[in-house]
């Protein structure tokens, strides 16, 4: 029973460590997306990558996107596809690493995971309405597009800039979280092996 306790657990922390890998590339996507914006206004950057009037979307992130919104809907139109397969592969995105926190707050029930997860619970529950209201109204409705009127009341580039400063912030504010949770268990987890290990040398000179 012992045995098989600690199989579940190493494969618990295989598989949380590979969500953390994937939301550390998330994050890298968003944090790309969010300096291109800020500096799209050089001619070099809208050259290469875009301007401030759309989000940038490296490859591979495009191409899963193209593939699901052609999957998903072969009857709508390109531009749908492209915009309800980029809010499916967010909320994809976000549930991978709510999950992942999780994992890690079933291993290790303190305050900081818990505070990573009402963040990014408030995050999973921003991606559901975008991705439902893309589905059934045909724009995404939530905080990071003022309930679908940024474009209206502020212009594209602005708009734009907007959604890709929340998404960018509320990939961030969860990691510092579970990071130092990480960094104080494995802390707290060396100072106990070595408590035992000079325990046992202590009893072996006895």
């Amino acid at each position: 029973m012992r045995e098989a306790k600690a199989q579940a657990i190493n494969v618990l922390v295989i598989v949380l460590g590979l969500g953390l890998a994937f939301q550390l590339g998330h994050f890298a996507e968003h944090a790309v997306q969010f300096v291109i914006w800020i500096s799209g206004n050089y001619p070099w950057v809208a050259e290469n990558f875009c301007g401030r009037g759309m989000p940038y979307m490296s490859p591979p992130a495009t191409e899963m996107v193209r593939w699901l919104g052609t999957h998903l809907f072969p009857g709508a139109t390109p531009a749908r596809q492209m915009m309800v397969g980029m809010e499916l592969l967010h909320l994809i995105g976000n549930i991978i690493f709510l999950s992942t926190i999780a994992g890690v707050f079933c291993l290790f029930p303190i305050s900081l995971v818990r505070y990573a997860l009402y963040i990014e619970g408030a995050h999973l529950c921003e991606h559901i309405a975008l991705t439902l209201s893309a589905y059934f109204v045909g724009k995404p409705i939530g905080l990071s597009t003022i309930f679908g009127h940024a474009q209206s009341l502020w212009g594209v580039e602005a708009a734009v800039g907007y959604r890709v400063t929340f998404h960018f912030l509320m990939n961030l504010l969860p990691m510092p979280f579970v990071m130092m949770a990480l960094m104080h268990q494995w802390s707290a987890a060396r100072a106990f092996a070595n408590i035992r290990q000079a325990s046992s040398v202590w009893v072996q000179r006895v």
